[in-house]
């Protein structure tokens, strides 16, 4: 499986919102890069396609967070004012289930999402007829959806992990071993039991998925595409990163679409045209620039303490509103001794635990990484730094200008508060918009926050993927209706000369559709002049 990796140059000059409307601008965005014959296939796909049985029913599988759900029904709330017949042909998006394993996270599926039609818990239990469902408490069916988005265990293949250079890591998809083979295994016997397979699916997973064994052989990724085929599907994977679409955060992961082969091989040369026209597409609409700040919401009950102490040092945000906009800048910091901390530092930062409590808690560790990062003030003055404590000095990474990759574990220092980012944070930076005074968050710990944003599908990668896979398959749809009315537009003089020499009544169409009676009428003509004349 050939891993895509579009053009990051800058194509959108127009700032974003910041918020839960941000999603609909994109789209607005991204639909100008659409050429007008495809603007006109994708309305009519829209329209056609989805007024079908089973669109636009939804399902999500190792769900955490679903923020798949939320872009679902973001992007089916603006296709409809985009396609404008929805309304007339009563088409709902229709969340039909969830599926995860953890009890704390089912109900924050449930308390966010309260709109699921079933909340499952075992991804194992999908392949057969009926499951149990913890929002109704009892057996009922796995609903089918022409929708899915798929999420399997990154642990064992992650670059984090000591171990996944490892032959058995490294293969584990095909082996169906560990918590990343097995899972992904049981997607499949998911897709397996459905009578009809999903039309959209949409996997995720991290950069370690594509790393080939060093022993030789099929990566993990290949793996992925192999057995997808065996199903009917054609995988085509990139290489995306939240901050392609604007978001200040360094997320590289591995986003996959299958494409069902028996609905486009009559339509494309190869295979590897599909690549070629989903790989297009991509590349149209990368290139969107934010800053950090512009992401750093705080609320009135978590943050009141620290609004004061920023009052009191003449700043209210990560940054000073003189402060020039900071280049996206990462290094990692190489300590490979242990550090000795000054003296005079520590009397910096004893000053400076006076003041934020949250330095009180710093363990020997974070205070030598921090010292090592080089920061030699609390808090730092007219610069956005975000530093990665949770991990050891050779791993941790110090950027400026955006956050690191958000980890179920991970610890993000701000230099400019003097303090960890809050889960709530996380999850606004992954694109699931929540306020702590939000009644569904009530009562929801901060380390929990922290692991469903970790394990979440980022909002902005996640719709682009969506939008690329249903612009293909509408351009699919408009080569379709095109062979279709070629084909007729090639029988009509046929049948007309046939009739004309039987001296009968030759049909003159009006519609590319002869079957639509109301458009066709019939003439009699004596000669072949007057029907060339008419």
């Amino acid at each position: 499986v050939q891993l895509f990796r579009p053009d990051e140059t800058v194509k959108f000059v127009e700032p974003l919102p910041v918020g839960p409307g941000r999603l609909h601008k994109l789209f607005d965005g991204w639909l100008t890069k659409l050429v007008p014959s495809e603007v006109s296939g994708l309305k009519g796909y829209l329209v056609g396609q989805w007024s079908q049985p089973g669109w636009p029913h939804f399902g999500s599988i190792c769900s955490g967070t679903d923020i798949p759900a939320a872009v679902c029904e973001q992007w089916w709330s603006w296709a409809g004012d985009f396609a404008g017949d929805f309304e007339r042909l009563d088409m709902r998006f229709e969340h039909k289930f969830s599926c995860e394993l953890d009890p704390k996270k089912r109900g924050f599926i449930r308390s966010v999402h309260p709109g699921v039609g079933h909340i499952f818990g075992d991804v194992m239990d999908l392949s057969g007829q009926e499951a149990w469902c913890f929002k109704t408490g009892g057996l009922t069916p796995v609903p089918a959806c022409e929708v899915v988005a798929a999420g399997f265990p990154c642990t064992d293949v992650s670059h984090l992990n000591p171990h996944s250079r490892t032959q058995a890591n490294r293969s584990c998809v095909g082996h169906s071993s560990m918590r990343t083979g097995g899972v992904f295994g049981g997607i499949l016997d998911y897709l397996r039991s459905q009578d009809t397979k999903p039309t959209v699916l949409l996997l995720e997973n991290v950069m370690g998925l594509s790393a080939p064994p060093k022993e030789g052989g099929p990566s993990n990724l290949d793996i992925v595409g192999l057995q997808l085929a065996g199903l009917g599907y054609h995988l085509h994977a990139w290489y995306l990163t939240p901050k392609m679409f604007g978001v200040p955060q360094c997320r590289q992961r591995v986003w996959m679409t299958a494409i069902r082969t028996d609905l486009v091989q009559d339509l494309v040369h190869n295979l590897s045209e599909v690549n070629d026209i989903l790989a297009e597409l991509t590349s149209r609409i990368t290139g969107w620039s934010k800053e950090l700040k512009d992401f750093q919401k705080y609320t009135k009950a978590k943050l009141h303490k620290q609004r004061k102490s920023n009052k009191k040092r003449g700043s209210s945000n990560l940054v000073s509103k003189n402060q020039k906009p900071q280049r996206w800048v990462m290094r990692t910091i190489q300590k490979k001794k242990p550090v000795r901390v000054p003296r005079a530092w520590k009397e910096i930062l004893k000053a400076g635990q006076s003041r934020f409590v949250y330095l009180q808690t710093l363990t020997r560790r974070k205070r030598a990484l921090l010292c090592s990062a080089g920061v030699k003030a609390f808090p730092e003055q007219g610069i956005t730094r975000v530093i990665d404590i949770s991990q050891s000095p050779g791993r941790s990474n110090l950027v400026v200008g955006y956050m690191p990759c958000i980890t179920p574990k991970g610890e993000k220092y701000l230099t400019a508060l003097c303090r960890p980012v809050l889960g709530l944070e996380c999850l606004r930076i992954q694109g699931l918009w929540l306020d702590s005074g939000d009644s569904r968050v009530e009562g929801m710990s901060d380390s929990l926050l922290k692991d469903l944003a970790g394990n979440a599908f980022e909002q902005s990668c996640f719709a682009a993927v969506l939008w690329c896979t249903l612009v293909f398959y509408s351009k699919m749809h408009h080569r379709r209706a095109d062979a279709h009315s070629a084909g007729h537009k090639s029988d009509k003089p046929d049948q007309a000369q046939q009739q004309l020499d039987d001296g009968g009544r030759t049909p003159i169409y009006l519609n590319s559709d002869p079957d639509q009676d109301a458009n066709i009428i019939s003439l009699t003509m004596s000669d072949s002049a007057s029907v060339k004349q008419c």
